[in-house]
């Protein structure tokens, strides 16, 4: 039985013809929504930087060891662990006793790090030593050992995107979720 509307190869063609236009459209709709969520990503993607300093607020007045959050959005820092000598340390003193040979209570101002919310472009000076105030043999000591120290840190995006952060290589590890920490996590 033929059709009124014209010949079968026709209307198979048509048929073929929508089965393809709609196939790229939805291959175009998937790569849209691909793109979508890496612009999304991207827009609120952190990006955990480790410096340590002598020259704040002026040379040779004050140390600093400090995080920054380098990224365009939120750093959710998870936990942080502070290394010096392979070994992490739960707190700056014990590091100094370790580091410096401080035998009595180094004169420091220290920032919690865990579970904490760095903005971006944010910075936590999480230890600050002055000069003033402590032993000056043993903050020249810590001055020329301060590069030596290290900072683990696992921390997320606000798409709980998460990374693991080695002050010591450029690029963060990307984890999915962040690990227990297993060092003693910095707390000042």
């Amino acid at each position: 039985m033929r059709h009124s509307r014209g010949p079968f190869w026709m209307e198979l063609t048509v048929a073929a013809a929508a089965i393809v236009i709609s196939s790229a459209s939805l291959w175009i709709a998937v790569r849209a929504g691909q793109t979508q969520e890496r612009l999304l990503a991207a827009s609120v993607w952190p990006f955990l930087q480790y410096s340590t300093s002598d020259s704040y607020p002026a040379p040779g007045v004050e140390i600093d060891f400090n995080l920054q959050n380098a990224g365009v959005g939120p750093a959710r820092v998870r936990w942080a662990s502070l290394y010096y000598g392979g070994k992490a340390y739960a707190s700056a003193e014990d590091a100094f006793r370790i580091c410096c040979g401080a035998t009595k209570r180094v004169n420091r101002t220290t920032s919690y790090l865990q579970e904490r919310v760095l903005v971006a472009d944010e910075t936590v000076r999480f230890i600050r030593v002055p000069k003033q105030g402590n032993d000056a043999r043993r903050w020249s000591r810590l001055d020329a050992e301060r590069l030596k120290f290290y900072v683990h840190a696992c921390y997320c995006s606000v798409l709980d995107e998460c990374w693991l952060f080695d002050s010591r290589r450029a690029q963060p590890q990307p984890v999915r979720p962040c690990p227990p920490a297993d060092t003693p996590r910095f707390s000042g």
